[in-house]
């Protein structure tokens, strides 16, 4: 995965791709919930989604944690415990992503994909209601 990151980007600009990004991983996890079954198809739609979501994940580290750490650290508290769900999703994709077509039943399968599926929209969620807003808000007072 290489990937430079743009640490000139604004964080205003940053936000609004890294929103987008999220409809894009949006339409993809849509599809997957069509799909009845754990098979080639919905692995195949995972794996594509894997690099894309994790360098996603490594930019709102590196430039929107560390804009609201530097700036905004009083009331970071939330936007770490957000930050941090990024490693269960890094855990799905390297460790249960590989067990669901070989070792776990089907039925489990389905049930981890769901559950990741809810919960990585859970996680979009609260980065676009809580993170992003006091990453724009903390790059505010970097200008002042």
């Amino acid at each position: 995965m290489s990937h430079k990151i743009n640490f000139d980007e604004p964080i205003p600009d940053l936000v609004e791709r890294l929103k987008k990004e999220h409809r894009q991983f949006e339409l993809k996890l849509a599809e997957l919930e069509t799909i009845a079954t754990v098979n080639n198809q919905s692995m195949g739609i995972l794996e594509e989604l894997s690099e894309p979501i994790l360098r996603h994940a490594v930019e709102e580290e590196a430039i929107i944690m560390r804009v609201i750490m530097h700036k905004a650290r009083e009331q970071a508290e939330e936007s770490i415990k957000i930050a941090q769900e990024h490693n269960w999703i890094m855990e799905f994709f390297k460790h249960k992503l590989p067990q669901m077509t070989t070792t776990m039943p089907q039925q489990q399968a389905k049930q981890e994909l769901t559950q990741f599926i809810q919960n990585l929209r859970t996680h979009f969620s609260e980065e676009e209601e809580i993170m992003f807003p006091l990453a724009i808000k903390a790059s505010s007072l970097q200008r002042q």
